[in-house]
């Protein structure tokens, strides 16, 4: 654990809150903390299947059992409700489809999932209708955590194509009572598998010109090959050849022959696996006794602040974020004394930008919950984002984010936000070594933090540590679109001396830093516009 010494001198529209139901509740295991609007018994089967899901990775992966008890601050939260209609509503896409969805994040990663599948109701009565060709809800949330945990456990400079197999592989996993078996296709990738012919320097080489089928392959062929390299004796450890080729700069194509050997061979065989039967892997549990589940039924208070907390969990726009505000004063009234209300009521001025309620309501939890690290994290976030106008503040948030660290040193956030005291200090030109060192402890806890991995980015190219750079930032530079085209083009100018824009480009954004929906147009047309600007397609 690192710990700081103290030294001298995210934007989503979301439609309406759920409802407050009397059967919410809250049932904590190993890895996951789970809000479920349903019964107990049913709440029950879901933490064990996220257990067991947790424990099938780690045997496929070959990381093995935990070998201490994980830490409170990298337990996915995850709030299950209502219908796969409600998840859209919350991602802000009603129609779109959306079953369900995952936020990474080292303040706490959150996930969202419906209780169960869309119902028709006509004539009294009430039927499921969702097609078996649509993602399962259940599966998107196994296919998001299997990204959270190969980040966690096993990070390494994953191609696209592999990233999305591997996490397709796990989405349908089936859970018995003494065993699990993968391998089955996920039904909503047979239209890629029976269409698309296998081709691996389309799917393997992410330079490729995108084409219909670039979806297809990163999907329904990623599944294909990941199951082939991971489910077939003589093709394991294959991938782990092929990335060390990767992170050692060598060209996709060539690190795929060094690693698979003849690549006609490999085709050959995917395409007898494409159209023939799944291969199914039988394996037994590690642990034979169920996974321990500790659930109990939400208290009033609790409750009351799912409406408000499951939409700014999800993240919440200016209007959305007023809204809330307005109903977290009405019930803080309600609850006055009850940390866990007042807690919700401070993320929510705090979305609205009302840092000194913020500040007041923080200060609240902090007299009722002294332990309460993440009100201490949101006094320490409000200066800040005070420091935006005031550079003062930076000293005085850098010495509650160490107080936040000293409270719980393995929680990634505090010592993240200590190196961007130190980032946002225009008083001095270097980040000191103490700061960089914080956030690589940040990047070891939150991994799967996108604003923690590319500050990590920034700080290896400060020093020229380009390669280093390469093998963490590899999930920007892997895929086919124009954005990753462009990011690899900076890279190579970086590496010829003309360093300017990419370090623009990866340096941390202060957070106080807020785009209307004007300006947030405005931002996409110039990223479109910069793009073309170095040759790729967007």
């Amino acid at each position: 654990m690192f710990k700081l010494k103290v030294l001298l001198a995210a934007t989503a529209a979301v439609l309406g809150a759920p409802a407050i139901a009397a059967d919410w509740h809250l049932a904590k295991t190993e890895n996951f903390t789970i809000y479920s609007e349903d019964t107990r018994e049913a709440t029950v089967e879901f933490a064990h299947e996220l257990e067991r899901l947790d424990e099938a990775l780690r045997i496929i992966s070959g990381i093995g059992p935990a070998k201490e008890d994980t830490p409170e601050s990298i337990k996915v939260t995850v709030f299950r409700f209502g219908e796969t209609s409600d998840m859209a509503a919350l991602a802000g896409a009603a129609g779109s489809g959306i079953g369900g969805f995952f936020i990474p994040r080292a303040s706490g990663a959150v996930a969202f999932v419906p209780m169960k599948r869309n119902v028709r109701r006509e004539r009294g009565f009430q039927t499921a209708y969702d097609s078996n060709l649509d993602l399962d809800p259940k599966a998107t949330l196994m296919h998001e955590y299997v990204h959270y945990f190969m980040y966690q456990h096993a990070d390494a400079p994953y191609p696209l194509w592999y990233s999305e197999g591997f996490a397709e592989l796990f989405s349908n996993v089936q859970f018995n009572d003494d065993h699990f078996v993968i391998g089955e296709v996920p039904p909503w990738r047979s239209p890629a598998l029976a269409t698309i012919k296998v081709d691996l320097e389309k799917t393997f080489d992410p330079s490729a010109k995108a084409d219909r089928d670039s979806v297809g392959r990163i999907y329904g062929h990623g599944w294909l090959i990941a199951s082939h390299l991971n489910l077939k004796p003589e093709r394991r450890g294959q991938i782990t050849k092929y990335m060390s080729g990767i992170a050692d700069g060598k060209p996709p194509m060539e690190s795929a022959r060094l690693a698979f050997g003849d690549l006609d061979t490999l085709t050959a065989e995917l395409e007898a696996f494409r159209k023939g039967r799944a291969f199914l892997l039988k394996v037994p549990y590690l642990e034979r006794k169920e996974p321990e589940v500790e659930v109990s039924v939400l208290a009033p208070d609790e409750a009351a602040r799912m409406q408000i907390m499951i939409p700014a969990k999800r993240g919440v726009d200016e209007e959305e974020a007023k809204k809330l505000v307005g109903t977290a004063r009405t019930l803080t009234e309600r609850y006055p004394n009850s940390a866990a209300f007042l807690l919700t009521a401070t993320e929510a001025e705090f979305d609205a930008r009302n840092f000194d309620g913020a500040e007041k309501l923080a200060d609240r939890v902090l007299a009722i919950d002294p332990k309460s690290v993440d009100a201490a994290i949101y006094r320490a976030q409000v200066d800040l984002m005070r420091s935006r106008e005031d550079p003062s503040k930076l000293v005085e948030a850098r010495r509650k984010f160490i107080a936040a660290n000293n409270m719980k040193s393995d929680h990634a956030f505090p010592l993240y936000g200590y190196y961007l005291t130190h980032l946002f200090d225009e008083s001095t030109t270097v980040v000191p070594e103490a700061a960089k060192a914080a956030l690589e402890s940040a990047f070891a806890y939150a991994p799967f933090d996108q604003g923690v991995r590319r500050a990590i980015i920034y700080s290896l190219l400060t020093e020229d540590r380009t390669i280093e750079a390469r093998v963490v930032g590899a999930s920007y530079l892997a895929g086919n679109g124009g954005y990753a085209c462009m990011l690899r083009k900076k890279f190579e100018a970086f590496e010829k001396g003309e360093k300017a824009a990419l370090l623009k480009e990866v340096k941390p954004e202060h957070p106080a830093i807020y785009r209307d929906e004007a300006a947030q147009k405005a931002e996409r047309d110039r990223q479109r516009e910069e793009i073309k600007s170095f040759g790729c397609e967007v």
